[in-house]
Formats: C-alpha cells, structure tokens, sequence
C-alpha cells in the first residue's frame, strides 16, 4: 500500500476468526501442532518475528476485534497502531487475545485511553459495524470463489482468508483471496490499476518510518526499502532506531 495507497482509500474489515475461547480438541478447528508449525512457516518465509512456544488455547479474537473497530470509528488516527499493536502482542509475543489486559496494552502502545476503548467493547454501534464487517468478509466475490484453495471454511461457507483484498474503482470490484507467497507485488499490482489517477511514491527512504505510532518489524523495513534483513538492520542501526528483540527477531521504533 506505500507505492499506491495515497491514492486509495482504505478500510480494513475484521473477519472475527473465533467469538469465543476454546481448548485445542472441543470443536472443528487447528490443533497445537498446527498453529506452531503455521508460526514457524512464516517466520522463515518471511522473516517476520513469530513467537514460537507452545499456545494453551485458541483465544477468542472478536473483543480484540471490536476495539479496533471502535478506534476506527472514533478514533481513525490511531486506529491502525492499535491493530499493529495487537498483531504484535498476539504474534511476536503470543499474548492471548481474550485477555482484557493485552487489549489495554495495545491501546496504550497506541495512545489510547484503555478505559475508552473498554466501553467501545459494549457500544452497540461498534458491535453492528463489526457484524457488518464479519457478514463482508463471509461474502467473497464470484472470482474469489473460483479460487476455494485461497479461501477459509467458516460455519456458514467459505469466507476470505487474513490478507485478502477486495478493489473497488468506478463502481467495479476485484479481489486478491488469500495469502499468497508474493503478496506484496500482488497488492500493488491490483492498487496501482483500481488508484490509477495516482503516481507511484519511490520507495521509502531510510529516514522514513512505516508504523506511524507503533514499531515496525525489521521484515517490513526491508520489505519498504527494497533491502535485505542483514542490510535493514544496519540501517536503522545507523539512523539511532530502537530495537526490542520478539520472538526470532525484533521491532524498531524512532
């Protein structure tokens, strides 16, 4: 979204993967094993920090889920370092999402007030817009249908997997079903023909930041400048970033 997103105008819809808590065995879904190996695919394909101990549960996401869709709402400015934060609590430092204090957390990682993003937990416009978002993302397009392999099972069908897109220009819609292992050129490939009145930004250079309000994983560093791990690394070394080591690698923040 750096090269094209300027020119487009983004909203990001929750899925809601799990409404309630379970243990690994009491109903339909991955077990342990699968989630770790999941965690360790990731971390090598794409260098991202994944937090690789064993998880005791699968934790509910939709409270998690809500309080981004209420920052959204009220507060759109500090709505996608309150999503960064809680990707980064859930995966890098495997804290469980059902538990009201890494949702805390996240919202003062994000400069939000935890009591205010506690009552959205129980405001009735955010849960409509979050039921909203669910019943979206629980109807993928025909073209995205075509493609059941890059799509999940839910209880109600197939629904788009996390990393989807749906593109809409002049009344038209494409999408880009699940994830994919080039998803970044994908992405700007479909941004770039539905924002087409817009010029494509250069990469980022090495005094810009990606996470406004939030740290960035090396991964995505170098992933915006075009580098490798190794040479991100020295970059921001060299710009005075702070790191916080996570898991297999670490987060950098001005």
């Amino acid at each position: 979204m750096w090269h094209y997103g300027h020119a487009a105008e983004i909203e990001r819809r929750m899925i809601v993967l799990l409404e309630r808590s379970m243990d690994f065995g009491e109903g339909p879904g991955p077990t342990a094993e699968m989630v770790t190996r999941g965690r360790e695919r990731l971390a090598r394909l794409y260098g991202m920090p994944m937090g690789l101990e064993p998880v005791p549960r699968l934790a509910a996401t939709i409270d998690a889920c809500r309080a981004y869709v209420g920052a959204r709402v009220h507060a759109p400015d500090r709505a996608l370092a309150l999503l960064r934060s809680l990707r980064r609590r859930a995966h890098s430092d495997q804290q469980a999402l059902d538990e009201r204090e890494t949702i805390a957390g996240a919202a003062r990682d994000a400069g939000l007030d935890p009591e205010l993003v506690d009552a959205w937990l129980a405001d009735g416009e955010i849960e409509a817009q979050l039921r909203a978002d669910m019943a979206a993302t629980r109807d993928p397009l025909p073209e995205a249908l075509a493609l059941p392999y890059r799509l999940s099972r839910s209880a109600t069908g197939l629904r788009y997997s996390t990393s989807s897109g749906v593109f809409e220009h002049n009344r038209c819609a494409s999408s880009r079903p699940g994830f994919n292992r080039s998803p970044c050129t994908r992405s700007q490939w479909l941004t770039s023909h539905r924002a087409s009145t817009g010029a494509r930004r250069p990469r980022r250079s090495g005094r810009s930041w990606p996470g406004r309000h939030s740290r960035s994983p090396t991964a995505e560093v170098a992933e915006l400048r075009g580098i490798e791990l190794p040479t991100a690394r020295a970059e921001l070394e060299r710009a005075g970033a702070r790191f916080t080591a996570s898991a297999n690698d670490g987060y950098w923040a001005p």
